[in-house]
């Protein structure tokens, strides 16, 4: 059962008369629909008070983005901060995890936060989709920074989703997206991938209808990563991320699990890009798979690990190539250039048809599988625990 308050306030009525008005006015690949944000929050009062500061700073039309928190727990202090907000935010209230009844196996019990994360996101996702009945929706978490173009980039890539059934989302976050491994000259650098990493993610009604009915009672990010429901489809994700992890996050789930070395450490895009005014089909599956694949395995050839140790020290060419054939020897470049080492389903973080890359000191680094002998993910890889 769900408390909610009523999908609009007068103020959003008006707003959303005036923004129907709009439609025929936009221009480029702006989208011209209505893209909520929904927020999913539970006992941190601090931390949505900092995000909801943050994305109406950043939100370029009231109309366009209505913002949604959904709340799964019953902290006052939460409710009291959200409500500062007024016509600004339009809040929604669950029956609290604590008081629902479901049912988890003994093994599972010390992971019941988990199973609580996965309702909430049900109950938030069927009330944008199924009971206001939008098209698309940008998820976010309260322990979330945003990039000044957040709002840009989920406008400019959503007519993707429509236009490429092999997409199935659009995330603000690169799993590889520290300091030291991106191209920071390149901020409106877009890219497809097989992994899904979530942390300010986009997603359509077309995809809910198919996930909801069967929307996993835990973990439902590691069951989204499952090709079993992911079905060979990719998202888009950024060279540089457009959300960043806040302090708050080392208070969250998995208690401050990769937070010190990896999460807090992902570099957030301060550089406004225009991605309306781009042309984005090149990430299309039809244009992208055959131009991305001839850049890889055109790049000059690293015979070994030794070798591409010295190529970043004193680079004397600006793409490399060092190519995998067994997961030791992925784990050992990973290792050596300090990217994400683990998999889900088989599939290594950011990767695309196999190949991950990196930016290191002026180089691009394309990490490949033997495209002669790949024959796709092994879900049997698994990287051991460090």
């Amino acid at each position: 059962m769900m408390k909610t308050m009523q999908p609009y306030h007068p103020y959003h009525i008006l707003q959303l008369q005036k923004f129907k008005q709009s439609f025929k006015h936009h221009s480029n690949n702006q989208w011209p629909g209505q893209i909520p944000v929904l927020v999913f929050v539970c006992n941190r009062p601090e931390a949505i008070y900092n995000h909801l500061k943050k994305l109406l700073r950043y939100r370029p039309s009231t109309e366009k983005f209505p913002i949604i928190v959904s709340q799964d727990c019953d902290d006052s202090s939460v409710k009291e901060v959200i409500d500062k907000f007024g016509a600004e935010i339009i809040y929604v209230r669950h029956l609290n995890s604590w008081s629902a009844h479901f049912t988890i196996i003994p093994e599972h019990k010390r992971y019941i936060t988990y199973y609580r994360i996965a309702r909430h996101y049900k109950l938030g996702l069927s009330y944008v989709f199924d009971k206001l009945n939008y098209s698309s929706v940008i998820i976010t978490e309260d322990d979330l920074d945003i990039a000044p173009d957040f709002f840009e980039y989920f406008s400019a890539t959503r007519s993707l989703l429509d236009a490429d059934k092999t997409l199935y989302c659009i995330s603000a976050w690169n799993d590889n997206g520290k300091d030291y491994l991106i191209d920071k000259k390149q901020p409106e650098l877009l890219y497809r991938s097989d992994f899904f990493s979530g942390l300010g993610w986009m997603m359509t009604r077309e995809l809910w209808n198919e996930l909801g009915p069967i929307w996993p009672n835990g973990f439902w990010d590691d069951w989204i990563r499952n090709n079993t429901i992911r079905k060979n489809r990719a998202c888009i994700r950024p060279e540089i991320s457009r959300t960043g992890m806040t302090i708050e996050g080392k208070k969250g789930a998995s208690r401050g699990l990769f937070f010190t070395q990896h999460l807090a450490k992902i570099l957030l895009n301060e550089i406004f890009v225009n991605f309306t005014k781009l042309n984005l089909r090149y990430l299309l599956k039809e244009n992208y798979d055959h131009t991305f694949l001839q850049r890889v395995y055109s790049a000059p050839l690293i015979s070994s690990v030794e070798m591409l140790t010295k190529e970043v020290i004193t680079p004397a060419s600006s793409v490399v190539r060092v190519q995998y054939t067994t997961l030791e020897n992925y784990l050992q470049i990973a290792d050596q250039l300090k990217i994400m080492r683990d998999f889900k389903d088989g599939v290594p973080r950011t990767a695309y048809l196999g190949v991950i890359t990196c930016f290191i000191n002026g180089l691009r680094i394309y990490i490949a599988p033997d495209w002669n002998i790949w024959s796709g993910y092994n879900s049997n890889w698994e990287a051991p625990s460090e």
